[in-house]
């Protein structure tokens, strides 16, 4: 679920008319909202999402965004902490490590079953998709980048037609598409758009050993490429500008 939410289409900068929208559309309007804001590096971990700004932002009341605030802390984008409210979630690499030997355990078996019956599938639209990754990494889209990475590993477990394991990476590949947007990642080259074509390729090649070895070691390496994050506190944001252009007017 909460990868469907990330990946919707950015919102438009034109505020929202509220009689056009039912609760669930405005809940995902700001849930997506602060979503991309992570993403685009707007609020880093520890953050406080303080509510009277966030309601002016957004045009809504305090019943409204806790009830956001329920939906984004069950996902682990923020917390909610007594005395303190809302923060954006802090991840430690234990965390990080745990969601990414669970993606192994999924993707590894995915592209060996892949690679023995690729005679009968068709990649053109993977190889679109990676295409498209590499543009957005290039010109520093970084939000559109990381929704694109994520996509191309959804869509290859898609490819196996197994409804319970696509279920299971689309929680993983929500949690791992916050973690990039919190956490610089300073020596791999972030989920490369080269590993997701070599890999690919094998896959097509049959080639059932290459596959899994591309597989595991491109993730293995994308995981130890997070480092603990500061203990130190987060600036504290001008929520009321950041949001400004999310508005949600009444008609």
């Amino acid at each position: 679920e909460a990868l469907i939410k990330m990946e919707k289409s950015m919102p438009s900068n034109a505020p929202k008319k509220v009689l056009e929208m039912s609760n669930d559309e405005i809940d995902d309007h700001i849930y997506n909202a602060i979503v991309d804001a992570i993403l685009n590096r707007q609020l880093a971990p520890g953050a406080r999402l303080v509510e009277a700004p966030l309601c002016e932002a957004f045009g809504v009341t305090r019943g409204v965004l806790r009830r956001v605030f329920v939906k984004l802390a069950h996902d682990k984008v923020i917390e909610i902490q007594p005395n303190r409210g809302a923060l954006i979630a802090k991840h430690s690499v234990h965390e990080t490590k745990e969601v990414f030997e669970a993606r192994s355990m999924l993707e590894i078996a995915t592209v060996k079953k892949l690679a023995q019956k690729s005679h009968n599938l068709d990649f053109s639209e993977l190889r679109g998709l990676v295409d498209q990754e590499s543009h957005e990494r290039l010109a520093g889209n970084w939000a559109e980048w990381i929704k694109l990475s994520g996509q191309f590993h959804l869509k290859l477990i898609e490819a196996n037609q197994n409804t319970i394991m696509t279920s299971y990476l689309q929680t993983l590949i929500a949690r791992t598409s916050l973690l990039i947007g919190l956490y610089e990642i300073p020596k791999h080259n972030n989920c490369s758009a080269d590993e997701h074509r070599a890999i690919l390729d094998a896959i097509e090649q049959g080639d059932e050993k290459r596959a899994t070895q591309l597989m595991e070691e491109h993730l293995e390496h994308y995981a130890t490429t997070f480092i603990e994050e500061d203990s130190t506190a987060s600036a504290e944001q001008n929520l009321l500008n950041l949001f400004k252009n999310k508005k949600i007017e009444s008609i």
